[in-house]
Protein backbone atom coordinates (compact mmCIF):
# COMPACT_ATOMS: atom_id res chain seq x y z
CA UNK A 1 0.00 0.00 0.00
CA UNK A 2 1.64 3.52 -1.18
CA UNK A 3 2.17 6.26 1.72
CA UNK A 4 -0.12 9.19 2.01
CA UNK A 5 -0.57 11.65 -0.32
CA UNK A 6 0.20 15.08 1.16
CA UNK A 7 -1.82 17.90 -0.19
CA UNK A 8 -0.37 20.90 -1.12
CA UNK A 9 -1.24 23.23 1.56
CA UNK A 10 1.21 26.28 1.31
CA UNK A 11 1.32 28.66 -1.41
CA UNK A 12 5.11 28.03 -2.20
CA UNK A 13 3.95 24.32 -2.10
CA UNK A 14 1.30 24.47 -4.95
CA UNK A 15 3.86 26.91 -6.72
CA UNK A 16 6.18 24.35 -6.72
CA UNK A 17 3.72 21.81 -8.26
CA UNK A 18 3.09 23.92 -10.92
CA UNK A 19 6.62 24.63 -12.04
CA UNK A 20 7.79 21.38 -11.16
CA UNK A 21 8.18 20.62 -15.13
CA UNK A 22 9.67 23.77 -15.27
CA UNK A 23 12.44 23.54 -12.56
CA UNK A 24 13.04 19.88 -13.82
CA UNK A 25 13.87 21.21 -17.44
CA UNK A 26 16.26 24.08 -15.87
CA UNK A 27 18.29 21.73 -13.52
CA UNK A 28 18.61 19.21 -16.38
CA UNK A 29 20.44 21.71 -18.35
CA UNK A 30 22.51 23.22 -15.05
CA UNK A 31 23.63 20.01 -14.26
CA UNK A 32 24.12 18.06 -17.43
CA UNK A 33 21.81 15.02 -15.67
CA UNK A 34 17.95 14.54 -15.48
CA UNK A 35 18.86 12.66 -12.40
CA UNK A 36 20.85 14.59 -10.79
CA UNK A 37 18.07 17.94 -11.38
CA UNK A 38 15.53 15.14 -9.85
CA UNK A 39 17.13 14.78 -7.04
CA UNK A 40 17.60 18.58 -6.77
CA UNK A 41 13.76 19.05 -7.38
CA UNK A 42 13.22 16.36 -4.37
CA UNK A 43 15.22 18.14 -1.98
CA UNK A 44 13.80 21.50 -2.49
CA UNK A 45 10.15 19.86 -1.66
CA UNK A 46 11.52 18.39 1.42
CA UNK A 47 12.66 21.77 2.20
CA UNK A 48 9.65 23.71 1.13
CA UNK A 49 7.19 21.51 3.44
CA UNK A 50 9.67 21.87 6.25
CA UNK A 51 9.53 25.59 6.24
CA UNK A 52 8.36 26.78 9.13
CA UNK A 53 6.04 29.76 8.11
CA UNK A 54 5.14 28.00 4.65
CA UNK A 55 7.14 30.44 2.61
CA UNK A 56 4.51 33.28 3.94
CA UNK A 57 6.94 36.15 3.68
CA UNK A 58 7.95 35.18 -0.13
CA UNK A 59 6.53 37.98 -2.54
CA UNK A 60 8.05 36.39 -5.68
CA UNK A 61 7.16 32.98 -5.78
CA UNK A 62 8.76 31.76 -8.81
CA UNK A 63 11.70 33.89 -8.64
CA UNK A 64 12.20 32.23 -5.10
CA UNK A 65 11.50 28.73 -6.11
CA UNK A 66 14.17 29.57 -9.22
CA UNK A 67 16.83 30.77 -6.79
CA UNK A 68 16.64 28.18 -4.59
CA UNK A 69 16.62 25.44 -7.63
CA UNK A 70 20.25 26.96 -8.60
CA UNK A 71 21.52 27.27 -5.06
CA UNK A 72 20.87 23.83 -4.60
CA UNK A 73 22.42 22.63 -7.44
CA UNK A 74 25.51 24.40 -6.72
CA UNK A 75 25.40 23.32 -3.25
CA UNK A 76 25.39 19.72 -4.69
CA UNK A 77 28.11 20.49 -7.50
CA UNK A 78 30.01 22.08 -4.83
CA UNK A 79 29.97 19.32 -2.16
CA UNK A 80 30.82 16.85 -5.12
CA UNK A 81 33.65 18.62 -6.44
CA UNK A 82 34.86 18.85 -2.89
CA UNK A 83 34.56 14.85 -2.25
CA UNK A 84 36.70 14.65 -5.50
CA UNK A 85 38.98 16.73 -4.25
CA UNK A 86 39.04 15.01 -1.41
CA UNK A 87 39.62 11.59 -2.81
CA UNK A 88 42.17 12.57 -5.06
CA UNK A 89 44.24 13.97 -2.01
CA UNK A 90 44.17 10.47 -0.43
CA UNK A 91 44.93 8.74 -3.22
CA UNK A 92 47.71 10.74 -3.79
CA UNK A 93 49.00 10.12 -0.07
CA UNK A 94 48.03 6.45 0.24
CA UNK A 95 48.52 5.18 -3.34
CA UNK A 96 51.65 3.43 -4.63
CA UNK A 97 52.60 5.26 -7.35
CA UNK A 98 55.39 3.69 -10.20
CA UNK A 99 55.03 5.94 -13.18
CA UNK A 100 51.98 7.75 -14.32
CA UNK A 101 49.61 5.76 -12.97
CA UNK A 102 48.76 4.83 -9.62
CA UNK A 103 49.11 0.50 -7.95
CA UNK A 104 46.09 -0.68 -6.50
CA UNK A 105 46.75 -2.29 -3.23
CA UNK A 106 44.37 -5.34 -4.06
CA UNK A 107 43.31 -7.03 -0.77
CA UNK A 108 44.34 -11.16 -0.84
CA UNK A 109 41.99 -13.66 -1.33
CA UNK A 110 41.79 -14.22 2.38
CA UNK A 111 41.23 -10.56 3.19
CA UNK A 112 38.61 -10.42 0.46
CA UNK A 113 36.24 -13.83 1.87
CA UNK A 114 36.97 -12.60 5.37
CA UNK A 115 35.15 -8.99 4.02
CA UNK A 116 32.06 -11.08 2.46
CA UNK A 117 31.65 -13.01 5.59
CA UNK A 118 31.76 -9.87 7.77
CA UNK A 119 29.41 -8.01 4.91
CA UNK A 120 27.03 -10.92 5.18
CA UNK A 121 26.73 -11.23 8.96
CA UNK A 122 25.96 -7.73 9.26
CA UNK A 123 23.56 -7.63 6.55
CA UNK A 124 21.89 -10.70 8.87
CA UNK A 125 22.31 -8.98 11.70
CA UNK A 126 20.36 -5.58 10.21
CA UNK A 127 17.93 -8.23 8.61
CA UNK A 128 17.07 -9.40 12.12
CA UNK A 129 16.02 -5.78 13.42
CA UNK A 130 12.45 -5.11 14.74
CA UNK A 131 11.08 -3.40 11.23
CA UNK A 132 11.19 0.07 12.36
CA UNK A 133 14.49 0.12 13.34
CA UNK A 134 15.72 -1.35 10.85
CA UNK A 135 13.99 1.26 8.58
CA UNK A 136 15.26 4.35 10.78
CA UNK A 137 18.94 2.25 10.75
CA UNK A 138 18.84 2.04 6.83
CA UNK A 139 17.35 5.35 6.18
CA UNK A 140 20.47 6.99 8.21
CA UNK A 141 23.69 4.66 7.91
CA UNK A 142 22.63 3.42 4.76
CA UNK A 143 21.19 6.44 3.20
CA UNK A 144 22.67 8.82 4.80
CA UNK A 145 19.72 10.87 5.75
CA UNK A 146 20.09 13.48 9.14
CA UNK A 147 17.58 12.53 11.71
CA UNK A 148 15.22 15.11 11.47
CA UNK A 149 14.72 14.31 7.83
CA UNK A 150 13.87 10.65 9.27
CA UNK A 151 11.53 11.82 11.74
CA UNK A 152 9.54 13.71 9.27
CA UNK A 153 9.77 10.86 6.85
CA UNK A 154 8.24 8.62 8.97
CA UNK A 155 5.90 10.63 11.04
CA UNK A 156 7.92 10.12 14.77
CA UNK A 157 9.84 12.61 16.48
CA UNK A 158 13.49 13.21 16.14
CA UNK A 159 14.09 11.55 19.49
CA UNK A 160 12.20 8.50 18.73
CA UNK A 161 14.82 8.06 15.78
CA UNK A 162 17.56 8.35 18.09
CA UNK A 163 15.97 6.01 20.48
CA UNK A 164 15.90 3.30 17.12
CA UNK A 165 18.87 4.24 16.25
CA UNK A 166 20.50 3.58 19.87
CA UNK A 167 18.39 0.23 20.19
CA UNK A 168 19.59 -1.04 16.32
CA UNK A 169 23.58 0.08 17.08
CA UNK A 170 23.02 -1.91 20.54
CA UNK A 171 21.59 -4.91 18.77
CA UNK A 172 23.70 -4.84 16.00
CA UNK A 173 26.86 -4.99 18.34
CA UNK A 174 25.44 -7.26 20.19
CA UNK A 175 24.61 -9.55 17.47
CA UNK A 176 28.16 -9.37 15.74
CA UNK A 177 29.93 -10.02 19.16
CA UNK A 178 31.31 -6.78 19.98
CA UNK A 179 31.40 -5.03 23.27
CA UNK A 180 30.07 -1.40 23.78
CA UNK A 181 32.82 0.72 24.40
Amino acid sequence: MPGPVIAPTTPLITAYLEHRAFLLRLLTARTGSAAEAEDVVQEMYERLATLPDGGDGVENVPAFLNRMAMNLAFDRQRSGSRAAARDGEWLSANALVDGPEPIAETPSAEEVVGGRQELRLLRDAIDALPPQGKRVFEMHKLQGRPHAEIAASLGISRSAVEKHMAAAMKNLLKRLGRRLE
